[in-house]
């Protein structure tokens, strides 16, 4: 009688236990995670900035803005024409780029000033790579 006392409290206490781990996981994925590596930019003062590992979720400023943009981050980003990363009417500024609104730069890509193009003042992370 002993030993199946013993059997059952063990049985309780892993249960517990793995009840704990799959709250602990359940948690933690919903917590902001950042896109690991870099954005790299220059702005049209031929300044060189770079962004450490930034949030993937929301809307991220480029000050002084940017006309050349390298991506080293794990995930894609979209870049905008103003601060606020809605997307411009067709045509409107970003000069050379199909539509006008925004521009999707894939990961370990870049991509540099078309002439007469205002530069790109903020972007998004698009979807979690890892």
């Amino acid at each position: 009688m002993t030993c199946r006392s013993r059997r059952r409290r063990r049985s309780r206490t892993g249960r517990r236990a793995a009840a704990a781990v799959v709250l602990l996981l359940a948690v933690a994925g919903c917590t902001q995670h950042p896109a690991m590596g870099t954005i790299e930019y220059r702005t049209p003062a031929k300044r060189e900035v770079t962004i450490q590992s930034p949030d993937e979720d929301g809307c991220h400023r480029l000050p002084g803005g940017a006309h050349h943009v390298t991506n080293h981050t794990v995930d894609d980003i979209r870049l905008y024409a103003n601060e606020d990363c809605v997307l411009t009417k067709a045509g409107k500024d970003q000069a050379g780029q199909t539509g006008g609104e925004s521009f999707y730069l894939g990961t370990q890509m870049s991509v540099a000033y078309t002439p007469g193009q205002t530069p790109w003042l903020s972007y998004s992370v698009v979807g979690g790579g890892g």
